[in-house]
């Protein structure tokens, strides 16, 4: 149980690639169907195929998940799908099914099933009968403090895998009947506006299709009193009561090892390219410095307070701190601005970049890199079709041409700190 892993969300194939290059073991991604995360742009059977194959190339792994909760309406579907990918070769499936669980190992004996964190294991005797069924790895509940972890890990030889950092769910594994409810066409009034949250469907979490209504806000209202709104007020802080804190446990690696975790799983498919890069690539320092001993520096910690995140907590892995905690309010946290990335160079001075926020010429601009040998440029050129302009938009290809004595490469990231 000596093998250490970390396991990035690839929510495009574009994510992928900066996922590995950033510094993961391996990748988790989705198809178009079956994942817990219908809004994520997701594979289709080709880009899987193409996806797999670039990891495999780098010497990494590709996880699929498959892990929506199955009705029977969705598993003809579901073995067809299985007929499709069986020649890619996927280093492992993402279930939490146990009907899925048996029908991957009777079918197809050589594909390594992984068991999903929504299959809520907590205990040892249900990790001895999934490793009975041949099972690969157990994604572990969120739920289980690390002294349990321990007592499951001397249990059983199959790998041990938990997620460290991002948003939580406040139901208990991510089962979650809330957004099913709200989004409900029954309670949808007459004349009501669809779009954002809310659409023509009902929007099943368990299904992918979560509507995140653990992060709105919600009053009390009596019923003589239809308008008097009265706060539901956990703590005089405020009311988003079912709005739990993001994962963060950068400082815990070491202790997370030395209970026989094998994987560290980053939550974020429906995140930036930014955000899966950057935490990324702390957390590759992180095991990278707990694997030589060293203590982590506090100041490369501090790059998970630049990504787009709610206060942080540590769930209920340790007991000095066991909660998951409310936040203040159920608002992102946004220090800082993703405004882009290289796509690649054109010459020593002239790089093409895809903007994802808008560039203005006068903008100091963060490039961060794998490594980070990061460093700001000031003095530089905005260009389309061969002309200077003052600014870019969102989702348009550019020139950024520098005027100095630097070089960017393909995967540098431009990032700006919010005012």
């Amino acid at each position: 149980m000596n093998h250490f892993e970390l396991v990035s969300p690839a929510g495009s194939f574009e994510k992928l690639k900066f996922a590995i290059e950033y510094g993961a073991d391996a990748v988790y991604l989705g198809a178009k169907s079956f994942s817990l995360r219908e809004g994520a742009a997701n594979f289709s059977i080709e880009e899987l195929r193409q996806g797999v194959e670039y990891v495999h190339q780098r010497g990494k792994r590709a996880y699929l998940a498959a892990n929506i909760f199955f009705h029977d309406s969705h598993f003809n579907a579901f073995k067809e799908f299985l007929e499709e990918i069986k020649s890619i070769q996927i280093d492992g499936i993402i279930v939490s099914d146990i009907g899925a669980v048996s029908y991957i190992r009777g079918k197809y004996p050589d594909i390594s099933i992984h068991i999903s964190t929504q299959a809520n294991t907590t205990n040892s005797e249900t990790a001895r009968f999934y490793e009975k069924l041949g099972v690969k790895r157990i994604i572990l509940a969120r739920e289980l403090g690390i002294e349990e972890i321990k007592r499951i890990r001397d249990r059983v030889s199959l790998d041990l895998e938990v997620f460290v950092h991002g948003a939580m769910c406040i139901s208990y594994s991510g089962r979650c009947l809330l957004s099913n409810y709200f989004t409900n066409q029954s309670l949808y009034k007459k004349g009501e506006k669809m779009g954002g949250m809310k659409k023509l469907k009902t929007r099943d979490a368990n299904l992918g299709d979560c509507a995140q209504s653990c992060r709105w806000e919600y009053y009390l209202v009596e019923s003589t009193r239809k308008n008097d709104f009265i706060p539901i007020e956990e703590n005089e802080t405020g009311t988003a009561i079912l709005s739990s804190k993001d994962l963060n446990l950068s400082a815990h690696i070491k202790r997370l090892m030395d209970a026989g975790i094998n994987a560290f799983k980053i939550e974020g498919r429906m995140k930036s390219i930014y955000y899966v890069s950057n935490v990324t690539r702390v957390y590759r320092y992180c095991i990278d410095s707990a694997l030589k001993g060293e203590d982590v520096d506090l100041k490369i910690l501090e790059e998970l307070d630049k990504v787009s995140h709610r206060e942080y907590t540590t769930g209920f892995y340790f007991k000095e701190n066991e909660s998951l905690c409310s936040t203040k309010n159920s608002s992102y946290i946004r220090e800082y601005s993703f405004l882009g990335y290289v796509l690649k160079r054109i010459d020593n001075r002239k790089f093409l970049i895809r903007a994802m926020n808008q560039i203005k010429n006068n903008d100091s601009i963060e490039i961060i890199r794998p490594h980070f040998k990061d460093f700001v440029i000031e003095k530089y050129n905005l260009l389309k079709d061969d002309m200077i302009v003052d600014k870019v938009h969102p989702d348009e290809e550019f020139i950024l041409e520098y005027i100095g004595d630097f070089e960017l490469d393909r995967f540098d990231i431009l990032r700006r700190k919010v005012t």
